[in-house]
């Protein structure tokens, strides 16, 4: 297996909606759209398997600076940063994926859900937007309602229409925890259609 194909069936185990949704994207774009998801949702796993915080800052740091090396073509034999170097660069820099470590630092020692963590969230977005070929100030906007679970007004353009299905999830989800209902399985059939809905109709 390649390092994209690994980090696919990584992304498939540990966020099955997200990948659903890099289905949705070109095919050109799906190996770094996967690549960048499954490294936010490697950070999260981090952080929620820290049990010192100092270690955790460590281990963060760790992921910056090797995220940073990429723009040197620099990537030790890991699967994710083999297949970001391979798939996300030039369209995006290491640098800024270094910035996705804001996003899940704060967090760290705290049940509070920093602002930096939803800021977090519209950049992670952006990034995937640039991926798309998409606008990106739309993208940040689909990510920071994708972070609070709040709606988002008026349509969007059909490159960031897999952004907008997984926003109108992050609603849904925000709806039945209000109603104290139960969480659902990622990549049910109920939530696949929701999926193919939001990237049919952009809204």
């Amino acid at each position: 297996m390649t390092p994209a194909d690994i980090v696919a069936e990584e992304l498939k185990s540990r966020d099955r909606d997200r990948w659903l949704a890099c289905l949705y994207a070109p095919e050109a774009a799906r190996p770094g759209l996967m690549a960048l998801f499954a490294l936010d949702c490697e950070l999260a796993q981090l952080v929620a398997t820290t049990t010192e915080p100092m270690l955790g800052e460590i281990r963060l740091a760790w992921w910056r600076e090797r995220l940073t090396e990429l723009d040197d073509g620099k990537a030790p034999a890991q699967p994710l940063l083999e297949a970001l170097l391979a798939h996300a660069l030039p369209t995006i820099t290491g640098a800024a994926l270094a910035r996705l470590e804001d996003r899940w630092l704060g967090l760290i020692g705290t049940e509070d859900v920093p602002e930096s963590h939803i800021e977090g969230g519209g950049h992670l977005f952006a990034l995937a937007a640039r991926l798309l070929g998409g606008d990106t100030d739309h993208g940040a906007a689909l990510g920071r309602a994708w972070a609070l679970g709040e709606a988002m007004p008026g349509p969007s353009p059909a490159p960031l229409r897999p952004l907008r299905a997984l926003a109108m999830l992050a609603l849904r989800d925000a709806g039945r925890a209000r109603a104290n209902l139960p969480r659902e399985p990622r990549g049910s059939l109920a939530r696949q259609w929701i999926l193919l809905k939001a990237v049919a109709l952009g809204r």
